[in-house]
């Protein structure tokens, strides 16, 4: 008996070793798409996961996260029953099936989101309570520091406990210190929570340094937020004339944001624009913003807008002085309130006894494996124990062997996806940036730098308005291919974030920069042969260098050379698309980038930088419809 046991776990570990095959667990790319969709088309992600986890065979990982995505796009599109119950069955797989502290924390990150979207605060903060477990665990500061400002948003929107919420933001700050990185998410949440307690100043303060890293990081969403909420603060407080525009300013951010598919971002821009028109004593301009937010947030996942819509049209009201209609919405207003107090509690009340009931099960379960151990620990005589346990440790060596080898495979193969996009197989944005970063600046005395070129597809979104999303990838992925084959190895070829993509060069002069963007453009341009399209495509150019003042005494990061090129990408798609435009700083410079990216043409003008491009006039603004 002993020596079969030994023959079998030895054919289990010869099996691990000679099936590579068996390792792979298939479905990530769903998993990828899944949660691409996840936030633009919950819908289509909704039906994406049905599919997928239709199919047989399917690992239990993969199904975990195919679950965990299909239960956050179950709640955006307001299924909230069926969202609770995904929340549960990843749960109930997660103790089946044990997974890594890093899977563990995006999945249970996830989950405590999806509760959070339905309202059910308290089971969401258990969530994300584990995930910051999970997070210590694993020793990361990047996931404690998220993990930290999703607890921190809780206890400010739900709780009103701020001054718990301000700790924890302060903890996060310090974890991302640790890590050596910035996300403006923090910093914007932060001046929320001040907003919330009252202190305004300290606000703007945080709102500025949110839209400042968010700029640098090209964070458009946050960036937007975060330039609507100081203007609103200002203009509130009194810091800009009647007549300077803050509420033009509002209602183009406003318009961004729709661009962006930012709805809760619009709408909180549309209701500070009521509130502005309020204090300028039109009610009848506030009443039709706050129409227009409540049109984009009319689900389940914006109860926090919705409340500050019915706010706003209770005042508007009364601005009007049609008291009767704004009593009537008030009391409505507290109703709805009340009722959704009501039901929060009732959740929670739920939530609790299936805990209970989970417990109960568990301990029961527990007893019955007790008493069988017991049971058979007397039946079995001790010489045959003796062989079993024998037997049972060299299997465990043996098997425990072969484990650390396998997760040794997994874990490379883990770090290898975490670099990758799974669409075009180039570095993804987090790794281009580290590559950027560990290369470090460098400059030569003949003019030769290191240049980043911004690559946009142009019409992207109307591409995948009429042939579909899978025209869409089939775009992205032939433009990747062609850029991976025009470009040197030594280059850094990225997907840098939607229809963008980034390509980083190594000491080059402003004429050798001007032949890799023609090279570029030509490269990208042209027919999808697999988009079932048919139609052509082409891409707008921006580049600019690093350092970008060299010898100067603010000379200038790559972050600012990607913040330049993105400038120069958005001249070429003003010049009518299809172009290239650049940017290079001449040695010495003494201008701030910062300037610079205000006003490009002024300091072109004044012979601070040079401005190149494959056609004429370059326009830094749009042209009026």
């Amino acid at each position: 008996m002993p020596r079969r046991i030994i023959h079998l776990a030895c054919a289990i570990l010869l099996l691990a070793v000679a099936s590579p095959g068996l390792r792979a667990a298939p479905g990530d790319e769903v998993v990828a798409q899944c949660f691409g969709l996840r936030d633009s088309n919950p819908a289509g992600a909704v039906a994406l996961a049905k599919t997928a986890l239709a199919s047989a065979g399917i690992a239990p990982d993969v199904e975990i996260k195919l679950r965990t995505c299909f239960g956050r796009a179950l709640a955006l599109t307001g299924d909230a029953t069926a969202a609770a119950a995904e929340v549960e069955r990843v749960d109930a797989l997660l103790a089946q099936h044990p997974m890594s502290a890093e899977d563990r924390l995006r999945v249970l990150s996830n989950a405590g989101a999806t509760l959070h979207t339905l309202g059910w605060t308290g089971p969401a903060l258990a969530y994300y309570e584990r995930a910051f477990d999970a997070a210590a665990e694993g020793d990361s500061d990047v996931a404690q520091a998220s993990t930290l400002v999703n607890v921190a948003s809780i206890h400010s929107e739900a709780l009103g406990a701020y001054g718990r919420a301000e700790e924890l933001y302060a903890q996060a700050a310090e974890a991302q210190a640790r890590a050596g990185f910035d996300d403006p998410l923090l910093p914007y949440n932060r001046a929320l929570n001040a907003l919330r307690m009252g202190d305004r100043g300290r606000a703007l303060a945080l709102f500025g340094e949110a839209e400042r890293i968010a700029l640098a990081e090209g964070h458009l969403l946050v960036e937007q937020r975060a330039r609507a909420e100081r203007l609103a603060l200002r203009a509130a407080d009194g810091q800009m004339a009647q007549g300077s525009g803050a509420a033009v300013d509002l209602a183009a951010i406003a318009e961004r944001q729709m661009e962006l598919r930012d709805p809760s971002g619009a709408a909180t821009t549309l209701l500070r624009l009521a509130a502005l028109e309020i204090r300028q004593q039109d009610p009848d301009a506030a009443l039709e913003h706050v129409r227009r937010a409540s049109t984009l947030v009319d689900g389940p996942a914006f109860r926090g807008e919705q409340r500050e819509a019915r706010r706003l049209r209770v005042e508007a009201l009364a601005a009007r002085g049609d008291w009767r209609e704004a009593y009537e919405d008030l009391q409505e207003f507290h109703a709805a309130g009340i009722a959704g107090l009501r039901q929060q509690r009732l959740d929670d009340l739920a939530g609790l006894q299936a805990r209970m009931r989970d417990t109960a099960r568990e301990l029961e379960f527990q007893r019955l494996q007790d008493a069988q151990r017991i049971e058979a620990l007397q039946l079995g005589s001790a010489r045959r124990l003796r062989n079993v346990l024998v037997a049972a440790f060299v299997a465990t060596l043996l098997l425990g062997g072969a484990f650390a080898w396998y997760q040794r495979r997994v874990n490379r193969r883990l770090g290898e996806l975490s670099r990758v996009d799974p669409l075009t197989g180039l570095l993804n944005r987090r790794a281009a940036a580290r590559r950027l970063e560990d290369q470090g600046p460098a400059a030569s005395g003949d003019g030769r730098r290191d240049a980043v070129f911004l690559i946009d597809i142009d019409h992207f979104k109307a591409r995948n308005d009429r042939y579909g999303h899978a025209a869409g990838d089939a775009a992205l992925a032939e433009v990747a291919r062609r850029l991976r084959a025009c470009c040197r190895p030594s280059d850094i070829v990225a997907r840098w974030g939607g229809e963008e993509f980034l390509v980083g060069c190594r000491q080059v002069d402003l004429a050798r920069a001007q032949q890799v963007a023609e090279r570029l453009r030509n490269a990208a341009a042209g027919e999808v042969p697999s988009g079932g399209d048919g139609e052509p495509l082409s891409v707008s150019v921006g580049f600019a260098c690093f350092p970008f003042f060299p010898g100067g005494t603010m000379p200038g990061s790559w972050q600012d050379a990607v913040a330049l090129a993105d400038r120069a990408l958005y001249a070429a798609k003003h010049a009518g698309r299809d172009a290239w435009v650049g940017i290079w700083g001449e040695p010495g410079g003494d201008a701030a980038v910062a300037a610079v990216l205000e006003d490009p043409e002024v300091h072109a003008a004044r012979g601070v930088i040079t401005v190149v491009a494959s056609r004429g006039p370059v326009r830094w603004q749009a042209p009026v419809a």
